[in-house]
């Protein structure tokens, strides 16, 4: 009879405590870098995923064109070209780029606010009903905010993403010290 061995989860992240610190150290760097260049950030951002897009297209369809194994050929065509053509146009209007980024923020936060806050008011017996409608309430809210002065609140959102950031990488760099001493 041979013994079974047991996978021990925790073993395995006291042994990769170190990724979950590099990409700590990783967040709070890139959240600074929000922070003190919102917009010429979000321009490189939106640069480098034009690019990718690109570099994604030209990539497919060469698979397209040259790949004895895939199916669908003509689809797969299709997408390169798509991605290609999306991400000159990205790269050539990374502003309106950026702006249709807040606008698609804005609309998600007011509809799941919405459901958030109609989830809140009709489940009487939810632990968490206070809570859902303040935050329901306080997400329509910022996003009003976001389309009502979409032009000023681009850097704004830069700057609050850049402090989410920073704040998941501290929470990041505590936890892998905390796994570490586990």
């Amino acid at each position: 009879m041979t013994e079974l061995e047991v996978y021990d989860a925790t073993d395995a992240m006291k042994k990769s405590w170190w990724v979950l610190l590099l990409f700590g150290i990783i967040s709070i760097l890139l959240g600074g870098v929000l922070i003190f260049w919102p917009e010429q950030t979000l321009t490189v951002v939106t640069t480098i995923v034009g690019l990718f897009m690109v570099i994604a297209g030209v990539v497919r369809f060469f698979m397209a064109i040259f790949s004895s194994d895939v199916q669908n050929r003509w689809l797969l065509a299709f997408v390169g070209i798509v991605g290609v053509a999306l991400g000159v146009i990205i790269m050539r209007n990374p502003d309106a780029t950026i702006k249709v980024l807040v606008l698609i923020t804005a609309l998600f936060w007011i509809i799941g606010g919405m459901v958030d806050f109609f989830r809140g008011i009709t489940d009487s017996t939810s632990p968490d009903r206070g809570l859902r409608i303040g935050f329901g309430a306080l997400s329509v809210l910022f996003g009003v905010i976001l389309l009502a002065w979409p032009d000023v609140t681009v850097t704004v959102f830069a700057i609050l993403v850049g402090i989410y950031i920073v704040m998941l990488g501290v929470l990041e760099v505590v936890a892998s010290f905390q796994v570490k001493n586990a």
